[in-house]
């Protein structure tokens, strides 16, 4: 890199991009902090019983042959006020259903594990087996919370769970009908007025939200998507980098209408995500929906309430009110499929259509190439080549300005001995000499712009590595198993400390770097403490970062030093 101000030496400018990156990433940490302050693992409960769409008594086995499709009534001998279940297998997920509350209790990704827990069991997308998600109180019926009422249970085809149950006076129905070939659904809930007056109800769904154990699952909490903005909120704190943690959401989040918005509100979609999956709901009318986020226990639970506005109903009559269902990884097609912004669930940082263009290069690259390590090095060259007729001139205006250097300082020695209460006579016999080698001293505030320049790539580069699922548990070589996350060579026992290859050979690689670049106008002593200071702030800052954008940084020092090297070698450097 070059400078931007004349006279400021090559280590002093990688300081400034330096403290402008740690800038620019702990800006963004703490906003992620203010808005989404935790990481922490969904818990994986154990496997469902086996068999496809069975309905069966809470810890009874379902019995064997029943068919996948057509009615279901409760197995002979169970009282209907015992808790009955329904899994329904497909290739995709397995679910399970209870006629408790009519909820979700378990919802399994076939395709996702979780790589840091024993046997690696697959990823539950629900975190709370006893509760359950897609609760619905109705409390504003004023027969008490029905989240835990017993509803009867019958499935008309493969694909279809009906629940219905009878509280005071209405009558409940909720319809699950799921994809069978995606992570797709949506829940249907028909109140009918059974009574002799109105009533109002507000068809409102819960998802609890629970920390859970292990290190697959990062940034967990709830979202929602309303008037073209997201809104997170944090369950549980989510350390920093470097081991500095936010704290959790303590107030309740309202997502309603703002009376001062000129524009309507809209909330398209509320849910529970992670960095890589996404538990949304995306109610059937926005413009009524209403969200609520609310913290339960101090940094472990939280939960999420959706409601339409209420709707007065009377004797006789019913009304149903839907919710489309997303339960999946943030996978960016199906998501942009499904419309309703569901998209923006996934984090792409302060620059998100840089963000989107580097997955979707990364993406195309492994089609030819399939190791994303080997896409992401490819990349960088091209990065790299891309950038040269921006670095190269300044590189050579650096070099040339190195070269003048002691001319200039002696000139200044002489004019401020002439002159020493004349600054403009100073500097005129200092454009003199410039002038006389060929340099121009103003083309140096053009490094400023390869500098900049590096800024939205490095957040963009980060966002894609950190954001996109493509790269989860993508493997480079060897001991990089996870390019979305830090890699360990090994860890020395005692102490817990990891010991990473990619950031130590890249503060390695930046020493090398410095002394191979030319300082104008620094000071010996200055320029060996920066040489030092530098690589080890990097090292430190990258000791944390996914590895993936270790080895984009690393093989961009690398083409950096060989950039160098050939202008070292350039005998007759072009003049600036």
């Amino acid at each position: 890199m070059t400078p931007c101000l004349p006279g400021i030496g090559m280590d002093r400018n990688t300081i400034l991009l330096l403290a402008l990156s740690a800038a620019l990433y702990f800006g963004w940490q703490a906003s992620l902090d203010h808005r989404f302050p935790n990481r922490h693992d969904i818990a994986v409960p154990a496997a469902p019983p086996p068999g496809a769409s069975e309905v069966h008594a809470a810890g009874s086995p379902p019995a064997p042959g029943r068919p996948d499709a057509g009615s279901v009534d409760s197995p002979p001998g169970i009282p209907a006020t015992l808790e009955q279940q329904v899994v329904i297998e497909r290739p995709l997920y397995v679910a399970t259903f209870t006629t408790t509350g009519g909820a979700l209790r378990e919802w399994e990704l076939r395709d996702y594990d979780d790589a840091s827990q024993p046997n690696r069991p697959a990823v539950t997308i629900t975190t709370d087996r006893e509760q359950g998600s897609l609760n619905t109180p109705f409390r504003e019926l004023a027969a008490g919370d029905l989240s835990a009422l017993p509803y009867a249970v019958r499935k008309p085809n493969a694909d279809t769970i009906e629940f219905t149950a009878a509280a005071g006076s209405v009558r409940i129905k909720k319809v699950y009908r799921l994809e069978p070939n995606g992570y797709n659904g949506s829940l249907a809930i028909e109140i009918e007025n059974l009574g002799s007056s109105a009533v109002s109800p507000e068809f409102g769904v819960q998802w609890p939200a629970k920390r859970g154990l292990g290190a697959d699952f990062e940034e967990y909490g709830l979202a929602a998507y309303a008037s073209d903005e997201v809104t997170r909120f944090a369950v549980a704190p989510m350390p920093s980098p470097l081991g500095f943690g936010g704290g959790a959401a303590t107030e309740t989040q309202e997502i309603k209408p703002d009376p001062q918005a000129s524009e309507p509100f809209e909330l398209d979609w509320a849910g529970a995500e992670t960095r890589y999956f996404l538990a949304a709901l995306m109610p059937d009318n926005p413009r009524d929906a209403r969200a609520r986020m609310t913290p339960i226990a101090a940094e472990s639970e939280g939960l999420l309430d959706v409601w339409f506005e209420p709707v007065s109903l009377p004797p006789g009559a019913k009304l149903t009110r839907e919710y489309r269902l997303y339960l999946g990884p943030k996978e960016t097609e199906r998501l942009d499929a499904l419309g309703a912004h569901l998209d923006e669930a996934v984090q792409r940082g302060w620059v998100p259509w840089l963000t989107r263009r580097f997955t979707g290069m990364l993406t195309f690259v492994h089609d030819y190439v399939p190791n994303y390590g080997l896409a992401i090095l490819l990349l960088t060259i091209v990065i790299r080549v891309a950038m040269a007729p921006l670095m190269v001139p300044q590189m050579r205006s650096m070099k040339r300005m190195a070269e003048v250097t002691p001319k200039v300082t002696a000139a200044q020695a002489v004019a401020k001995a002439r002159y020493p209460d004349d600054p403009t006579k100073q500097q005129e016999a200092m454009m003199a000499v410039y002038k006389q080698e060929g340099v121009n001293p103003l083309a140096m505030f053009g490094g400023c712009l390869p500098m900049l320049l590096q800024m939205p790539i490095f957040v963009g580069f980060y966002s894609a590595l950190q954001g996109s699922i493509h790269l989860r548990q993508q493997p480079f070589f060897g001991w990089m198993t996870d390019l979305s996350q830090p890699e360990s060579l090994f860890m020395i026992p005692g102490v817990d400390l990891h010991i990473r290859a990619l950031p130590l050979l890249l503060g390695g690689a930046m020493v090398l770097q410095q002394r191979l670049t030319p300082t104008p106008n620094m000071d010996p002593a200055q320029a060996r403490m920066m040489q030092i200071v530098m690589p080890v702030m990097m090292t430190l800052m990258f000791y944390q970062f996914a590895s993936g954008l270790g080895l984009y940084w690393l093989m961009s020092t690398l083409l950096g030093i060989g950039q160098q090297l050939l202008m070292n070698r350039t005998k007759k450097p072009a003049t600036a």
